[in-house]
């Protein structure tokens, strides 16, 4: 094996680690640990006859390591990322100023106003063609 190459923090808090391997004969693959410890690896493998799409191989390498099988997996993994609240804001936005709210607010109301008299105009113009 060559000279290890930079590992890759992942998880939520960084302390798991994605280590690139290559072997002797030049296949490459990802070692997941955690402090040391081998968790899992991620490899490849060449595309069965008629396929062009080669196949990913995960080995887990303890009782910690979980393999979902679902579409969904990857949609929760972005969900929390963009519904998490930041650093540095409160869960309810408690920092946001209380004139940023009411100036937001009074957007809404103006933008229904106008809502309200274009339909209302509109419909009785609708009326009077149709009478």
């Amino acid at each position: 094996m060559d000279e290890l190459a930079r590992p890759i923090p992942l998880g939520a808090k960084g302390r798991l680690e994605a280590q690139p391997l290559t072997n002797a004969v030049g296949d490459h693959a990802l070692l997941v640990r955690q402090e040391g410890q081998a968790r899992a690896l991620l490899t490849g493998e060449a595309a069965p006859a008629g396929s062009t799409r080669d196949r990913v191989v995960v080995v887990p390498m303890d009782e910690d390591v979980e393999l979902r099988m679902d579409g969904d997996a990857l949609a929760v993994w972005l969900a929390t990322g963009s519904v998490r609240s930041r650093p540095g804001r409160g869960a309810g936005g408690d920092d946001l100023p209380g004139w940023a709210s009411a100036i937001g607010l009074l957007l809404v109301v103006v933008t229904i106003g106008f809502a309200v008299l274009g339909s209302v105009t509109f419909f009785s113009w609708l009326l009077r063609v149709l009478s």
